[in-house]
Formats: structure tokens, C-alpha cells, sequence
């Protein structure tokens, strides 16, 4: 057989080759083709339990189109789609500016529900998308394989039934593509706008909020903060968005895809989760049919896509407008509630950074060790150092605010916990000018010293550590972050220098 290109795929996505190929059904028709692999429940939700319970990031691999070894797999792939029947999807990824992307997902007949999931999950395609990104999941291959071929924007997902990998799979390339063909960025960040009155006046407030997996970005997505009219908050997005070079922000998904470890504490997205027109994965249900999100026998990590429009103060819009504030999420028991980051460089530092500390829940034995992913995102292709610089150039020349925010404990495992009431206090607050932060040479960052209305007394640092032994803590901080962004080859000299 010849070399298999992009151009011999193209083919077989573009239209339906064969008898047995299902090409763009309805939603309508993929549920009832999703039925008979749905899990029994009271709820009538459409539940779904793969094989594969979460992402294969050890299995993911970038490939040029032409690798010996990706030609392998793509005779596979081709001699699969010819003879089997596959199901076509076509999808629009992206909401609320020019810059959005054509989805077409390629799937297995067998596994009707991943297409359901994609269509339920993204857009519906409107003719005007600029941008192209193809996925092909074939769950029955017999080896557990990701193959990312970035320049042809596809990847194959083989031996994976788990449909946050064929979601990501399309994120991932239009992130790509929004960065190498548009000076755009994708974040694995979240969104909201705040209307607050601060003095006299009422002010719309654009907020990102970035942050590793359990550092509670989501939990402050939807956080009301209890506010009275004519205050407000609107939610735009909870999980990938995308910004440009004036830093104005938009949506990628219609629907949310969110995890369901610790959704029975977060009631707007439980009521949304348990309505008509949820889709779940990894979720328990008992023998009397009652789904408990609580319960994670199949997985830690249960999910669903909720209906964004059944999520009470979501956004009318999917296009934010411009950035105002960004909040970078962390868990360290080294660190305050909150601290200012006062300056393009050190936001563009934490940014590439992307820091938090591994939790106990993760793995106990490395408990409290620091764990970091550039952009707080694992779905980089290639070149982080490129992905730092874009973002740092957002920034310059723009009027925003930024923040580190501690979502974790204070003075170790048995110190103070920051509960989430605190956190959104400290968000507030700070959101209002309300308050006073003084540069901390230790930690080299704008710490709060007075909060209005408010004694802060408890969450003072030298609570928990003698003066000594934290400047120890922090110039070993200090070192690491400084090693870490020297493996960021091409990274400018002034973020390096910045922490």
C-alpha cells in the first residue's frame, strides 16, 4: 500500500464511502443509538461506562505524517474505516469571535455514544468556521495508542473509549492551530464576569481563572459570592477558552464537561447535572437505580456534560470581551491566601510555571511535592516556551490585575485549611480594591497586609513558620521555579529573571 496522507483520509471524512457509514445523524439519533450501552438508571440519563476510565497521556505521542512508525498505524486505520462502519460528526468549536473551528470526529459504529457526547458537547457548524481539526477514535483497535499529527491537524485515537480523550483530542489541535496560524491562544483556564459596584459605579469585570486539576477552578467558576442585585456574576466558560493578542477572550464548548468528584458541593452544577439533557460517564448507580456521585467505586473520575443553559447566571454570551483580571489557582501550604502579581513578567513567570503541589489524594507517599505543567495546561503541542511568549505579549500594554490564589493549606497537612469561603472572600475582595497588599521580598510577591472589614490575622504566614526557616522555604522555592523555567528552551531572560 502507498504512503497514507492526509489527502487519503480527507476521503473517507468528507463523505460517507460506504453502506454501513452513519454521516452527521441528529442528536436525537445518536441517543437512541447510545441507548443499549447506557446504564439503567431512575434519572433516565443517558450513563455511560468505558474501558478506559480516563485520559492516556503516557500513550500520546506527536508524529510527522511520513514516521515509519505512524505509517503503521495509519495502514491500520485505513484498512479499519474501509472495511467498518463509522459514524461522521461534524461540530463548531468556539463562540464569540471570528476564530472558530470545524470539528469533524470520524468514530467507530459500535461506539455511537463518543459521537453523541461530541455533538451534545460542541457547537453546531454554521459555514463560517476558518479553521479545520479532524479526529478519528477507533476503541476497538487491539493496542492503546494516540498518535498527534500536528501539522495535518488529526489525531487518531486508538484502544481509548473514553470520551474526555476524543473531546480533548479537538481542543488540543484548535489550540494549536489558534496559536501557530493566528497568534491566539487556547487556556486551559476558565471564565466569568463579575458586575460589581465599586464607589458610585457599576463595573463589568472580565475574569480568568487557570489552575492544575483539584485546585477549585471550577468551584470559582460558579461561585456566587451571594451577591444582591444589581450585582452579579455571569458564567461563561468552565473549562477551555481562547484569547488573542488584544486579550479579549471567547468560549470553545456549547456544553460543559465537567468532573463530578465533589458535585454534590457545588448545588448549581448538581441541579444541572441531574436535569434532562445530562450526559454521564464513570458514574455509580445502585442497585435501585439511584445515581450518587459520591460513591467512586468506577471511578474517581466521573463526569458529565451538562446543558450550559440549565447552569443558573451563565453568560448570554460565549465572548467575554477583554480580560480584566486573571487568577492563577495553586495549592501550596507555603504560600498565602492570595498575592498580587504586580508586574507582565512575573504573570507571564506563573503562567509558564503553571504550579501547584501534589495532594494526598493523588499519591500520599509524594504528598506536599510541587508539581508543574506549563500554562496549567497538559494539552500543549510542542514548544511551551512559544505558548509562555504569546501570553506575555497579551499582557503588555494591557490594564488587568492579576493574582496567585491558595486553595490548599497553610503550615502543612495538619495546618489551616483555606476553605472555599475564604477563597471566594479573597477573590471579592480583591476584585473591589479592598485589599492592601505590600511587596514581600521573601517571597518576592505583593502579600495582603489589611482587608477591609475583615481581620486577616489567622492566615498570617509566620503563624505557622519562624522567620528562618521560611526564607529557607522560599529561596528553595525560589531555586526550583528558577530550574524549571531553564528547561523552557527560548524562554525570554526577563521571565526567567521576574521570580
Amino acid at each position: 500500500m502507498t504512503e497514507i496522507t492526509k489527502e487519503i483520509i480527507d476521503k473517507y471524512m468528507e463523505v460517507p464511502m460506504k453502506s454501513n457509514d452513519i454521516f452527521n445523524p441528529s442528536v436525537c439519533e445518536l441517543l437512541e443509538m447510545s441507548k443499549a450501552y447506557s446504564i439503567p438508571n431512575n434519572s433516565g440519563l443517558p450513563l455511560f461506562y468505558p474501558k478506559i476510565k480516563s485520559r492516556s497521556a503516557k500513550f500520546t505521542k506527536n508524529y510527522e505524517i511520513d514516521d515509519p512508525e505512524a505509517q503503521k498505524y495509519l495502514k491500520d486505520v485505513y484498512e479499519f474505516i474501509t472495511h467498518n462502519g463509522m459514524i461522521k460528526v461534524d461540530a463548531r468549536i468556539g463562540e464569540g469571535s471570528e476564530l472558530t473551528f470545524h470539528a469533524r470526529l470520524f468514530v467507530s459504529a459500535k461506539y455511537p455514544q463518543l459521537a453523541f457526547m461530541f455533538k451534545k458537547n460542541l457547537f453546531e457548524t454554521n459555514g463560517e468556521e476558518i479553521e479545520q481539526v479532524d479526529v478519528i477514535t477507533i476503541p476497538e483497535y487491539p493496542e492503546r495508542k494516540i498518535l498527534v499529527f500536528p501539522k495535518e491537524s488529526l489525531e487518531l485515537i486508538l484502544g481509548s473509549d473514553y470520551y474526555g480523550e476524543t473531546k480533548m483530542a479537538a481542543l488540543r489541535l484548535a489550540m494549536h492551530v489558534a496559536r501557530e496560524k493566528h497568534d491566539s491562544l487556547g487556556l486551559h483556564a476558565g471564565s466569568k464576569a463579575y458586575n460589581l459596584k465599586i464607589g458610585s459605579q457599576m463595573k463589568h469585570i472580565g475574569v480568568l481563572i487557570f489552575g492544575l486539576s483539584g485546585t477549585g477552578k471550577t468551584t470559582l467558576v460558579c461561585a456566587t459570592h451571594d451577591l444582591k442585585a444589581p450585582e452579579s456574576i455571569e458564567i461563561i466558560q468552565d473549562d477551555i477558552n481562547f484569547i488573542n493578542s488584544d486579550l479579549y477572550a471567547w468560549g470553545s464548548e456549547k456544553n460543559f464537561y465537567v468532573k463530578t468528584e465533589g458535585i454534590t458541593s457545588q448545588p448549581l452544577l448538581l441541579d444541572a447535572a441531574r436535569n434532562v439533557g445530562s450526559i454521564l460517564e464513570n458514574v455509580y448507580v445502585n442497585d435501585r437505580g439511584e445515581i450518587d456521585f459520591d460513591n467512586f467505586s468506577i471511578s474517581t473520575n466521573g463526569r458529565a456534560i451538562v446543558e450550559r443553559d440549565k447552569i443558573p447566571y451563565k453568560s448570554k454570551s460565549y465572548g467575554m470581551g477583554k480580560v480584566d483580571v486573571i487568577f492563577f489557582n495553586t495549592r501550596r501550604d507555603d504560600l498565602p491566601p492570595i498575592l498580587k502579581v504586580d508586574s507582565v513578567e512575573k504573570a507571564a513567570a506563573i503562567f509558564a510555571l503553571g504550579e501547584s503541589t501534589i495532594t494526598s489524594a493523588d499519591d500520599p507517599a509524594r504528598a506536599g511535592q510541587s508539581v508543574r505543567t506549563v500554562g496549567f495546561n497538559p494539552f500543549i503541542i510542542n514548544d511551551p516556551a512559544k505558548e509562555v511568549d504569546i501570553f506575555k505579549r497579551s499582557l503588555q500594554g494591557k490594564n488587568f490585575k492579576a493574582f496567585i490564589v491558595n486553595t490548599g493549606y497553610i503550615g502543612g497537612w495538619n495546618g489551616l485549611k483555606i476553605k472555599p469561603q475564604d477563597t471566594f472572600m479573597f477573590v471579592e475582595k480583591s476584585l473591589r480594591d479592598e485589599i492592601k497588599f505590600e511587596y514581600d521580598p521573601d517571597i518576592g510577591f505583593e502579600i495582603p497586609k489589611e482587608v477591609e472589614e475583615m481581620d486577616i490575622k489567622r492566615f498570617d504566614i509566620n503563624n505557622f513558620y519562624s522567620q528562618n526557616e521560611y526564607k529557607e522555604k522560599m529561596k528553595n522555592l525560589r531555586s526550583e521555579r528558577s530550574e524549571f523555567l531553564k528547561t523552557l528552551k527560548g524562554l525570554d531572560k526577563d521571565i526567567l529573571e521576574a521570580i
